[in-house]
């Protein structure tokens, strides 16, 4: 059966903070007479201890295979007789995505692909880089998540007009109105159940996992403890390392574990926090912090996610990428209020400039260009 009014959109899962994303495409896409579909699996493994997945009215149930090849994790998606039947397909631009190489060769598929637009997260090979050139070539449009990842399409020799940059964001509108609607009886009732008054408080949220660095992390909060006992650091989040951070918890009087947070009690803490803290892989942390106005504390960590353009030395701290020099600039800042709250003022500007909706709104105008 043919449905040439379905934009499909090819994801390995649903994390929650996509969700905004996707109901967003879902509605710009509708008065172009188009539906979005969302296929999706669900994650195994460490991906499913993080606790995010989810789904929504456009999901439609897909099953990926992981294969390893030569110590290589790929995936297959058998969806090439689903990707004829709609009017374009989405799919990540990835080389490990064993299906996207028969889609770009069917001349009954068009094909879009969306992603960082060249490798951040890791050092990368040429390879890679000469696969994914390939399939970009063969896409009628491309989707980067930001300019820099842009600049490399258009560097390796794609038509810029061939390519948006949709600046890839949470909800941000759902987050700040959460961040509004917190009374200061609720605020002082958080403060009061975490133990909080007359302490520093410095915020992880994130995942769990290798690439955001924790055993970094806590060596750093340990250096900053023994600067200023009042500090403390609250760590929202769920993964592989789930016990790790338990353990690191028990062990510091310091530390508390909170989990995962939603929207509401992420906005609700953040009326607490002075400060966040990712010395790893900063990714769309970097979008909460600019919609919260609460600065956030990095490195210069080599493999940070592309979100990370989103920051300036106006709105965050940038340390060097080691723990006793992330620890000093970290306490210094905190003892700098002055300093803190222009940062303040800078990230609630710049975040401005970012939410799921303007990005949604993006996404449909490239597949207009795509389609056309």
């Amino acid at each position: 059966m043919r449905r040439k009014d379905v934009v499909a959109v090819i994801q390995p899962f649903v994390p929650t903070y996509r969700v905004g994303l996707f109901d967003a495409i879902e509605r710009h896409l509708s008065p172009h007479g188009l539906r979005l579909e969302v296929w999706h699996d669900q994650p195994t493994g460490i991906v499913a201890a993080r606790g995010n997945a989810t789904s929504g009215p456009w999901s439609v149930p897909i099953t990926q295979h992981r294969l390893t090849v030569r110590r290589r994790n790929v995936t297959y998606r058998n969806v090439k007789r689903g990707a004829r039947e709609v009017l374009a397909v989405v799919h990540g631009l990835a080389s490990s995505n064993l299906e996207t190489y028969g889609l770009a060769r069917d001349p009954g598929v068009r094909l879009m692909l969306w992603g960082h637009g060249r490798n951040f997260t890791s050092a990368g090979n040429r390879v890679d880089d000469r696969l994914e050139g390939w399939l970009c070539r063969r896409a009628s449009h491309l989707f980067a998540y930001t300019e820099v990842g842009a600049q490399h399409l258009t560097s390796a020799g794609i038509e810029p007009s061939k390519i948006t940059v949709v600046r890839n964001s949470t909800d941000t509108e759902l987050l700040r109105r959460r961040q509004r609607e917190c009374t200061t009886a609720e605020v002082d009732a958080l403060r009061d159940r975490l133990e909080l008054a007359g302490k520093r408080v410095v915020l992880f949220v994130g995942a769990f996992d290798k690439p955001k660095r924790l055993p970094f992390l806590l060596e750093s909060v340990d250096l900053m403890h023994a600067a200023d006992p009042s500090l403390v650091l609250l760590m929202a989040g769920a993964g592989p390392l789930d016990d790790f951070v338990a353990a690191a918890a028990a062990a510091r009087p310091y530390v508390q574990n909170l989990s995962r947070l939603d929207a509401a009690a992420l906005a609700q803490l953040s009326h607490l926090t002075d400060l966040l803290v990712m010395p790893g892989r900063v990714g769309l942390v970097a979008v909460d912090s600019l919609a919260l106005g609460v600065p956030l504390a990095t490195t210069r960590h080599a493999f940070h996610a592309p979100e990370i353009e989103y920051l300036s030395e106006d709105t965050s701290l940038w340390s060097a990428d080691e723990p006793a020099a992330y620890a000093e600039a970290v306490t210094t800042l905190l003892a700098d209020p002055e300093r803190r709250s222009a940062m303040v003022r800078a990230s609630l500007v710049a975040g401005d400039e970012l939410s799921a909706e303007r990005s949604g709104q993006r996404f449909v105008s490239g597949i207009l260009q795509g389609l056309a």
